[in-house]
């Protein structure tokens, strides 16, 4: 019960609609979003099995340029050797367990010395000296002194690092996203916003609430003039990858009909306006919007010399959305991507680390700029030629945008409410297939050896 957004899409084709992946119904247990040895689960069978996202090849463009990332209690150093190689090491030194690395990130051209002892390793991981190396016992150092390494592989300019030797190659874990993505161009885009927030609830809420639209008509219905929450298209995919494609440009069946409202929303609009239709000379109705904005904007493309003809028309309005498991959620649009990244609390399973990502094909003409919904504060820089800091978020203050801040709020009742005696466990309808596609493959994962 998900509806293709082009019934005519052909065979094969990326807007294609996926064949059903039955999950089945089971409600999902609840102990998994609070549980101590659920979390030491995921900390041994996903988290170490996985490929996490790290970094960004610009963020380390020179030899011995490194960030350091973060995920539950791990931390790794990413960075790049005297050959131009992007490697990545657990953040310890093998003497004594101290962080080589306290910093976020920065430039060590001469690689990295352990402030505890002054053990030092070159770029590539190796030991390149022992402090008073004649003290100790040779028995002692004939074991491996190097770095310890973890894999690390590239797609579309983000570096992914695998603590898992075995694991599947990161192209076939991303499986058609490859493919999909392709017309973005996301290599060549930069960040021009990242915002991040510690939330009161658990990973898994928030990967469960932003997987579905069911939400939207109670949480966020000042966008439903101009988004189609019902009518949406789900696609599951192998390894945990899903897909949802909703239309924007297009009034929720839910704002009452088009006998009931038949005029032209403030949404809509505004909508028009942004890609230069005049909403008051319009003679279509709203239901010729989006094909109207979708139009507007190939023709505005090209008088900017924007090149658009890589894209079908249901993605210069649509959000593609995608989730990679188990924890980015990216929504694909010509004028840029929205992501958002769920990080496990290193020791609270009631909390995650949440980051709001957007990036963008860097521009100089001031004429180019992002749609509303990307959510760039009016004034920011879209140059990309300086690197965007983080900016930490207490979300009880606001400040991630509209939508996320209702969001924040409503997860940490969701904590709450399924701790309680009377839950029994999720019931999921088939708008929220996602979700139970994400928890069985997270399921396969803590059942494995």
């Amino acid at each position: 019960m998900t509806w293709p957004v082009n019934p005519d899409a052909p065979e094969g084709s990326h807007e294609a609609k996926a064949p059903f992946v039955d999950n089945g119904t089971g409600p999902i247990s609840p102990e998994r979003y609070y549980s101590i040895e659920w979390m030491e689960k995921e900390r041994n069978r996903l988290w170490a099995r996985v490929w996490n996202w790290a970094a960004r090849e610009e963020d380390i463009p020179d030899a011995g340029d490194y960030v350091v990332f973060e995920i539950g209690r791990e931390s790794f150093i990413v960075t790049r050797d005297d050959e131009g190689r992007i490697r990545a090491y657990f953040n310890v030194c093998p003497h004594r367990g101290n962080r080589l690395v306290s910093d976020e990130g920065g430039s060590r051209p001469g690689g990295f010395t352990c402030p505890f002892h002054n053990w030092r390793f070159g770029l590539d991981g190796a030991i390149d000296h022992v402090t008073d190396r004649e003290t100790f016992r040779p028995e002692a150092l004939c074991r491996d002194l190097d770095l310890s390494e973890v894999r690390c592989e590239s797609w579309e300019g983000f570096v992914f690092i695998n603590m898992d030797k075995d694991a599947k190659p990161l192209l076939e874990h991303l499986g058609p996203l490859v493919e999909h993505a392709r017309p973005y161009r996301l290599r060549d885009m930069r960040i021009m916003r990242r915002v991040r927030a510690v939330w009161e609830s658990n990973w898994k809420i928030g990967v469960d609430g932003f997987n579905e639209a069911y939400h939207v008509h109670a949480i966020h219905p000042q966008i439903l003039p101009v988004f189609n929450d019902y009518h949406a298209q789900i696609d599951l995919f192998p390894n945990g990858m899903s897909r949802m494609v909703t239309k924007f440009a297009y009034e929720s069946p839910r704002m009452g009909g088009s006998a009931a409202s038949p005029g032209l929303n403030a949404g809509l609009r505004a909508t028009m306006e942004e890609v230069g239709i005049d909403p008051d000379t319009f003679a279509g109705s709203k239901e010729d919007v989006r094909q109207a904005v979708q139009a507007a904007k190939r023709v505005r493309a090209e008088q900017l010399g924007i090149d658009y003809s890589g894209f079908i028309d249901n993605q210069l309005t649509d959000d593609w959305n995608y989730d990679i498991f188990p924890n980015i959620q990216i929504g694909m649009h010509p004028e840029g991507v929205s992501m958002l990244y769920f990080r496990p609390h290193a020791t609270d399973p009631r909390k995650f680390v949440f980051d709001v990502i957007v990036m963008m094909h860097p521009q100089t003409n001031p004429d180019i700029r992002p749609p509303a919904y990307m959510g760039l504060p009016e004034g920011s820089d879209i140059s990309g030629r300086e690197p965007v800091e983080v900016q930490h978020i207490d979300w009880r203050e606001g400040g991630l945008g509209e939508l996320f801040d209702q969001d924040s709020s409503l997860f940490a009742e969701v904590q709450r409410g399924i701790e309680s005696k009377g839950y029994r466990g999720a019931v999921l309808s088939e708008q929220e297939q996602r979700v139970g596609h994400f928890h069985a493959e997270l399921e396969r994962y803590l059942a494995a050896d």
